[in-house]
């Protein structure tokens, strides 16, 4: 009610001056009008004496009546001087009237019939010893009451009318705010009407535009990266995750595979292309299923004819039990099209390492598709190479043995990157990545042995003692952003979060919105619903979300507006030679446009070039983190 009060202060005081100005006018008006009134009278005695003083007697004849006329009007002093000489001298103070000396008034009066004389009075002025009885206050005081109660009315009518008005007034601020959609529909009261219709409108309006908006994204990002037959990912997505994957240190080495179904376009011939399809998109729902088992397994369709599969940490004899696996689906599969299973699928299996060139993993699996065509007879063929045997490769009871030394020994380490802002290059946090130390000292990243840490069922351990680093760091350090990684089950454990929201309780409140928690876009997908509780009490407690991983998989980015993210993190394979990719910068345009009018902020990850700093700069991504903005630097104790 801001905007009415001012107003009916203003008209208030706009009032009382008025009545202040006409009482104060009136009063000056009765004053000056008394003091002639009685400068008139007196003119009338001054006027009598000067026909006296014509008759030229050796006395004036009011000498004798005039004393007591003039002591009935109150005059103290009358002289009567004719060229300094005093013809006549009334005086008629008392002792009551020595000590009125403020109330006198003094008049000078030249005679007309004899002009040589000059006369001067002193008298009471007209308002001494008048009394004030309240009668003669009733027609002022009336007329000020019905101003007053008036007043009242009018200040009544004018908040009814001005209700309306502030209401709209309101809704124009949280409209400012961003809350425009718990106010996208105005109440019946507000004022004007136009103006409240007005803005249901364009708010519904806005809402059309930014789902058709979205849509317009989802659709962009779904063409550029989603085969549109099969719903899975296509030949650009596939090689986004392929190079994303070779330049990840936690993934030393993994597993591709090539399926190729012969002769596709002699099938097209001879059964029709949409009966082919049904079959293509049967190959293609199977093996989703099939690699819903393995961590960070990637599916795609390469080619028309061709699907390929990423399998990260799967190596050596376990790729040849995957592979077998996967050949039995293959040769029981149902398919729509009366063709021989045993001559339509050939598959090629070869094994990439970290930081080896993409062009040389594709040609290694090529070669191995090739074999396996060679030799006829639907099968697969993997390709040998010399490779090291990785330090996962390691059985889970060694596995298990390393963690309990560490737990032990109390020897993680953690890891940092910080973030820069893409303006100025000012830090805006870090985030944090356990590490440890194998039996040869050597180091073992975390995304070597998370998993294998769910393995052997200690992960939550492991981020326990994250979330205690972090609050540590904030309490210790400098106080800067601190973004941390958990388990998708440590989110969903009531018992761990408990643990974890006493542990924030303790910061103070500035600190906890430093503290950021990061989810897998992937996991919020599938968990969503379940993930709302406790990332809701994590906002309530002050502290950050951010989701990570986005842009690996086409999902629906409805999930900001629920879970209301504070930080979108680029999943790196967007950003590899961003510069030279322009889908991968319309796919980064889609996610920039999905945090429009919210206060989501996009940060890239994996930044390695100057030339992909200088495109998503072009593209308005607010913040990096990659070694092209810092070196990963291990915290000390």
């Amino acid at each position: 009610m801001k905007f009415t009060n001012k107003l009916i202060g203003f008209i208030i005081v706009c009032v009382l001056s008025s009545i202040g100005v006409v009482l104060l006018g009136g009063g000056v008006s009765l004053r000056g009008l008394a003091i002639e009134t009685q400068k008139q009278n007196i003119s009338r005695l001054i006027d009598v004496m000067d026909e006296q003083l014509a008759m030229e007697d050796s006395e004036p004849r009011f000498a004798f009546w005039l004393p007591e006329l003039l002591r009935a009007h109150s005059v103290l002093q009358l002289t009567v001087e004719k060229d300094g000489i005093v013809s006549y001298d009334f005086d008629g103070r008392t002792a009551d009237t020595e000590g009125a000396t403020s109330f006198l008034k003094e008049y000078h009066f030249e005679l007309k019939a004899n002009s040589d004389f000059k006369a001067k009075v002193i008298m009471l002025s007209p308002y001494y010893a008048m009394e004030y009885p309240p009668e003669l206050f009733t027609g002022v005081s009336t007329g000020l009451l019905i101003a007053l109660f008036g007043l009242v009315i009018a200040i009544w009518l004018l908040k009814k009318g001005m209700y309306g008005a502030e209401l709209l007034s309101t809704r124009s601020y949280k409209i400012l705010n961003g809350e425009h959609i718990k106010v996208a529909v105005g109440s019946e009261f507000e004022w004007p009407k136009a103006t409240s219709r007005a803005f249901d409108k364009l708010i519904a309006d806005l809402e059309d535009t930014k789902q058709e908006r979205s849509r317009f994204d989802s659709y962009m990002r779904t063409n550029a990266f989603v085969d549109a037959s099969t719903g899975i990912g296509n030949r650009d997505f596939f090689l986004n995750q392929l190079e994303a994957m070779l330049s990840d240190p936690g993934v030393i080495a993994g597993t591709i595979i090539k399926i190729e179904l012969y002769e596709l376009s002699q099938l097209n011939y001879n059964h029709g292309v949409a009966s082919v399809d049904e079959m293509v998109k049967s190959v293609s729902e199977l093996l989703s299923k099939f690699v819903e088992r393995f961590t960070g397994s990637v599916l795609a369709r390469y080619r028309g004819d061709q699907f390929t599969i990423l399998l990260p940490r799967v190596t050596g004899p376990e790729s040849e039990i995957v592979m077998k696996q996967l050949y039995k689906l293959l040769t029981r599969i149902s398919l729509f099209t009366p063709v021989d299973c045993d001559e339509l699928f050939y598959t090629g299996v070869a094994i990439y390492h970290y930081a080896e060139r993409a062009e040389e993993v594709l040609e290694n699996v090529d070669q191995a598709l090739k074999i396996a065509v060679l030799q006829g007879c639907s099968g697969w063929f993997l390709y040998e190479q010399e490779e090291q045997t990785p330090v996962y490769a390691k059985g889970t009871v060694r596995w298990r043995g390393l963690f309990e030394r560490t737990f032990k020994n109390n020897a993680f380490y953690y890891e940092q990157q910080l973030i820069l802002s893409m303006e100025n290059k000012q830090v805006l946090g870090h985030e944090i990545y356990p590490r440890l130390k194998d039996e040869n000292d050597e180091w073992v990243h975390a995304g070597v042995f998370l998993p294998m840490a769910e393995k052997c069922g200690v992960l939550k351990r492991i981020d326990q003692l994250t979330v205690e680093r972090a609050i540590s760091n904030l309490e210790q350090g400098e106080p800067i952003s601190c973004g941390i990684n958990l388990d998708i089950q440590s989110y969903l454990d009531k018992r761990f979060m408990r643990a974890v929201y006493l542990d924030i309780i303790r910061l103070p409140v500035r600190l906890r919105a430093m503290l950021h928690f990061e989810i897998h876009e992937y996991q919020i997908n599938r968990n969503l619903e379940m993930l709302l509780e406790p990332v809701k009490n994590l906002k309530a407690l002050g502290c950050c979300i951010a989701v990570d991983m986005v842009g690996q998989d086409v999902v629906d980015s409805s999930y900001i507006k629920k879970l209301d993210v504070d930080i979108i993190k680029i999943h790196p394979s967007l950003v590899r030679d961003l510069h030279k990719r322009q889908i991968n910068q319309l796919a980064i345009r889609s996610i920039l446009g999905g945090t429009v009018n919210l206060a989501t902020i996009v940060i890239a990850v994996g930044v390695e070039s100057k030339g992909e700093w200088d495109a998503l700069n072009k593209l308005g991504v607010y913040g990096a983190q990659g070694h092209f903005c810092n070196q990963v630097r291990v915290l000390t104790e």
